[in-house]
């Protein structure tokens, strides 16, 4: 799915701001580009996630596998910070943080499969970053990473989702022009030719043939 936000800048004017040494944009930027997606557990490490969701397990006799459940509506919202719809609402959000890593964890973490050469074919591992980096000659963002082996993501649209995403900022024309050969391909993705169909046909006929030769000898 491709979204262009309605009124907003193109690459090369929020390049151009991002470059201005006099505005404040490349901060605003930033910090909407780190509050829309993450590249890390939202509650700590990989290692800190993995062992929380193993005693969990463990110890809740009530615990679900999030992927096969449905999403949770929050409660009421209320911020007075003293009544029992308050305590409902930060208990809620507590949960909702945990839900998210655990799905992250089961649905997001890359299993490598590697070429012949022995590279991952998806890139992974990934360049970690503590902190948001601009590229000080081009304008290029490198958003936030703690973790090399997911992608970054969205934590409501994982949430609501409950299975593996990926959430890119476009913030070049190359990228757009990418990603969106790349949505297209995939949606228009052509059936199987007939002589595929026939040799994958030929394929089953021949495993049950010697599945019975087996039997009859045994």
């Amino acid at each position: 799915m491709l979204l262009w936000i309605k009124g907003a800048l193109t690459p090369q004017e929020i390049r151009d701001k991002i470059m201005d040494p006099f505005s404040d944009f490349q901060r605003k930027i930033v910090e909407y580009l780190e509050a829309v997606h993450i590249g890390e557990f939202m509650t700590g490490s990989m290692d800190k996630v993995k062992h929380e969701v193993e005693i969990e397990k463990n110890q809740n006799t009530n615990y679900k596998d999030p992927t096969q459940t449905l999403p949770e509506a929050p409660p009421p919202f209320c911020d007075c910070n003293n009544c029992e719809k308050c305590e409902n609402l930060s208990t809620w959000w507590k949960e909702y943080a945990k839900r998210v890593d655990d799905l992250i964890l089961r649905s997001n973490v890359h299993d490598c499969g590697r070429n012949k050469s022995g590279k991952c074919k998806a890139r992974f591992p990934r360049t970690l970053y503590d902190q948001t980096e601009v590229d000080s000659n081009t304008g290029a963002l490198n958003v936030k990473k703690g973790e090399e082996w997911i992608n970054t993501l969205s934590p409501p649209v994982t949430y609501l989702l409950r299975c593996n995403s990926d959430v890119t900022s476009l913030l070049s024309g190359t990228a757009i022009k990418a990603i969106v050969a790349y949505i297209s391909d995939y949606v228009t993705k052509p059936g199987l030719k007939t002589y595929a169909i026939f040799d994958a046909i030929r394929s089953v006929f021949r495993k049950k043939r010697k599945g019975k030769k087996n039997c009859n000898t045994s």
